[in-house]
């Protein structure tokens, strides 16, 4: 079974058929490891996708996101349905863990602030603007060691982009800030001519049907069972795996029942 499955269709669509598949949405650290694993001439390199990420206009300042804290996961059919006509506002009704997102997002903001840049959930970006990053500086941009999860990956990425790939430089495009609170996704571009693996960390185009995103299986072997000795055991995913991988596709008024019912099935 594939550790990598591209769905195609708008975010909503897309979504749908990874949680269909009992698959979670890849994340921009993981399509960057597996870039450089299959090579630049694999679909996951050659063709951009959304990834499980997100860039928030709030009160005047970027906060970008990953996982559990991003809105567009957890109303993917309104965003893109909003972005067919103009932008995803996040008015006080967009929810995340039952509060307003644009304030969860400003608390967790300031809460790992002083966290290493890997292990942040939710980073200030304040009012970055596009610019150009050489791929030998990867590491030093902020926005990119976010999304890839730390300065190590980041580096090692630009590492391989200039020395097995060419490319020299590429472009972070960053969303205007309009004064009013509004949220767009995260689009790794594939590695080709004139979208040198751009960072689109302004994506307004969820309702594009053309477009994709990537499932991802916990392991490459899937579901399927190891051959082994009489002495073999199914190993279940734990508590933490089952909240972990799920609860970012639960809409905000059902988690509280459905932590309550996923806690009584592992009887805690």
């Amino acid at each position: 079974m594939k550790a990598f499955q591209r769905h195609k269709g708008n975010f909503a669509v897309a979504l749908q058929k990874v949680r269909a598949a009992s698959q979670s949405l890849a994340t921009p650290a993981q399509a960057i490891d597996e870039r450089m694993k299959q090579g630049v001439k694999a679909d996951i390199s050659k063709n951009g996708a959304w990834y499980a990420a997100s860039f928030n206009e709030v009160n005047g300042t970027i906060l970008a996101t990953l996982l559990n804290y991003n809105p567009l996961v957890a109303y993917s059919e309104q965003a893109t349905e909003s972005h067919r006509k103009g932008e995803f506002y996040l008015t006080d009704e967009v929810l995340l863990n039952g509060e307003p997102a644009t304030a969860v997002l400003e608390r967790i903001a300031e809460q790992d602030a002083r966290k290493s840049i890997g292990r942040k959930r939710v980073i200030d970006l304040g009012n970055q603007v596009t610019h150009d990053v050489s791929t030998d500086s990867l590491a030093d941009d902020d926005t990119i060691a976010f999304v890839a999860q730390g300065k190590q990956r980041a580096d090692k990425y630009g590492r391989w982009l200039r020395n097995k790939v060419g490319i020299k430089s590429l472009k972070v495009y960053m969303q205007n800030l309009t004064g009013k609170n509004k949220s767009r996704g995260f689009w790794l571009c594939g590695i080709g001519v004139g979208n040198d693996s751009d960072f689109d960390c302004d994506n307004g185009y969820l309702f594009s049907d053309g477009s994709s995103l990537f499932g991802v299986y916990e392991s490459a072997e899937g579901t399927s069972r190891k051959k082994s000795g009489p002495e073999s055991k199914i190993v279940r995913p734990s508590l933490y795996d089952v909240l972990r991988f799920s609860r970012p596709f639960i809409a905000p008024r059902n988690k509280k029942d459905y932590d309550a019912g996923i806690k009584d099935l592992f009887k805690m």
